[in-house]
């Protein structure tokens, strides 16, 4: 039954980012946070992995050398900073940050 305690954890988190959304005026932002952890490429990772003290996506990367679930969460959640990394145009380094949105 690990995936009901993965979905307990992933409705918890929700509810928690919502309620501090919304104290600040941030309602479709609160309610559309993490929707990716539902999708079948995220969740499924999440149960196989799950062990209640941290992140499977930090198991599965011991197994397999990567994070499959944290690759397609952070391309899909503007709210992570990795989001904005992109190839340096430049010359000056292998890879720079973007401007990220205040919100």
């Amino acid at each position: 039954m690990k995936w009901l305690e993965h979905l307990k954890t992933i409705n918890n988190h929700r509810r928690l980012v919502m309620e501090l959304c919304f104290k600040v005026g941030l309602y479709k932002q609160g309610l559309l946070h993490d929707l990716s952890k539902y999708s079948p490429t995220e969740f499924l990772v999440g149960a196989k992995y799950y062990q209640g003290t941290r992140s499977p996506n930090a198991a599965e990367r011991e197994e397999k050398g990567y994070s499959s679930a944290w690759l397609h969460h952070k391309g899909r959640n503007r709210h992570h900073l990795d989001y904005w990394i992109d190839y340096d145009i430049s010359g000056e380094s292998p890879m720079t940050g973007m401007k990220m949105p205040v919100r």
